[in-house]
């Protein structure tokens, strides 16, 4: 029988979790110079979307 490995005294790590990129606005700008939002960071469609495209592509092959 295989010897057990010795028990570490750090726990195991959790999981890193996702959370959103959210910013909040200076509230010292006014609103016309907040920075304007970069289009190319959410340029990638819901999943939901590209499983459709995918079905409806394999549907008009046949």
């Amino acid at each position: 029988m295989p010897p057990k490995p010795e028990p570490t005294e750090e726990p195991p790590m959790d999981a890193p979790t996702w959370t959103p990129d959210v910013r909040e606005p200076d509230p010292d700008l006014l609103p016309d110079e907040l920075p304007v939002p970069n289009p190319d960071e959410n340029r990638d469609p819901p999943k939901r979307v590209l499983i459709r495209n995918w079905l409806s592509n394999i549907s008009s092959e046949r």
